[in-house]
C-alpha cells in the first residue's frame, strides 16, 4: 500500500492498462454482438485502435516520403550524369567541327600553293607565347620527336605563320612573320614577275617594299610567298596590301600589308616537313 501511494502515477497508469486489457478480454468475446456489451466493445476497441492507427499512418506517410526523395535523389543524380555526358559529347562534336574546318581551309592553302604532296603535316597546338612579344614568337607542342627541325615553315588554314626558330624534343619556337627580324620574300598574286619583302612592322601587320619600283602593285592586291630567301616556299598567302607609297629617301615603292592570318589568337598550327 505504501509503494501504491508512493506511486500515484505508475499505479494509475497500470490500473488503466490492467482495466482496457480485461475490457478488451470481454469485448473480444462479445464484439459483434447486437447487445449494449457488444456494442460498447466495438467502440471501445475502435477507440483503443485510433491512436496505433494514426500513429501507423503517419509512419507510413514519413517512410514514403523518405523513399519518394530517395528515388528522386537517385534519378536527379543519373540526370546529372547523363547530362554531363551530353555537354562533353557537344564540346567533343564542336572540337572536332572546329578542327574539319581549320583542315578544309588548310587543304585549299595547300592545295593552292601546290604542297599538299611535297611535305608531310605535323599539326600543334600553340603552348606558350614569348614575354610581351604577342604572337610574334611562341612556342608550339611539338619538336625534333615529330621531325621538326630549324627553319621549317609554319602556317595554317589562312596562310603562312612565320618559320621554326629553335627545336627541343617536345617543343618547338616559332618566330611570325610579324616579328621586325624575319624578312618574307612575295610576289603580287596579280604579276608574280613583281617581287618584294615584307617584314613585322611592330603593331602586329607587315611592312615592306618592291625591288622593282616601277610594278602598278596597287592597294588590295594579295600577295604570296615567293621562294627568293631559300626557306619559304612559293605559293602560301601572306595577306593583302593596305598602302602603297613611294620612299623619296631610298627612291623605293614601299607597301603595308595586313596579314592573312589573325595574329591575335592563335591556337594551332602547321608545320611543314
Amino acid at each position: 500500500m505504501r509503494w501504491i501511494r508512493e506511486h500515484t502515477k505508475a499505479t494509475a497508469v497500470c490500473a488503466a492498462f490492467a482495466l482496457l486489457l480485461i475490457l478488451v478480454l470481454v469485448s473480444s468475446q462479445t464484439f459483434g454482438e447486437s447487445n449494449i456489451l457488444g456494442r460498447s466493445a466495438g467502440t471501445l476497441i475502435s477507440t483503443a485502435q485510433r491512436p496505433f492507427a494514426y500513429a501507423a499512418g503517419f509512419l507510413d506517410a514519413r517512410l514514403s516520403v523518405f523513399f519518394v526523395s530517395k528515388d528522386l535523389a537517385t534519378e536527379n543524380a543519373g540526370l546529372k550524369a547523363q547530362i554531363s555526358e551530353l555537354e562533353q559529347e557537344l564540346t567533343a562534336a564542336r572540337l572536332s567541327g572546329t578542327d574539319l574546318a581549320e583542315l578544309a581551309k588548310l587543304s585549299e592553302v595547300l592545295n593552292y600553293a601546290g604542297l599538299e604532296d611535297a611535305y608531310r603535316l605535323v599539326t600543334a597546338d600553340v603552348i606558350g607565347l614569348d614575354e610581351s612579344s604577342g604572337f610574334r614568337i611562341f612556342t608550339i607542342n611539338v619538336g625534333t620527336e615529330n621531325g621538326v627541325a630549324e627553319n621549317a615553315v609554319v602556317i595554317d588554314g589562312n596562310g603562312l605563320i612565320g618559320r621554326v626558330l629553335e627545336t627541343g624534343e617536345r617543343w618547338a619556337k616559332v618566330i611570325s612573320i610579324i616579328d621586325e627580324t624575319n624578312n618574307v620574300g612575295f610576289q603580287v598574286f596579280r604579276n608574280f614577275e613583281w617581287l618584294g619583302f615584307v617584314c613585322g612592322d611592330g603593331s602586329g601587320g607587315l611592312t615592306g617594299y618592291m625591288l622593282d619600283e616601277t610594278a602598278s602593285i596597287r592597294d588590295g592586291d594579295r600577295l604570296i610567298t615567293s621562294e627568293i630567301g631559300g626557306i619559304y616556299p612559293r605559293g602560301l598567302t601572306i595577306g593583302k596590301v593596305t598602302k602603297v607609297e613611294w620612299d623619296h629617301n631610298s627612291t623605293m615603292k614601299t607597301v603595308q600589308v595586313e596579314p592573312a592570318a589573325y595574329f591575335k589568337s592563335i591556337k594551332k598550327v602547321t608545320v611543314l616537313i
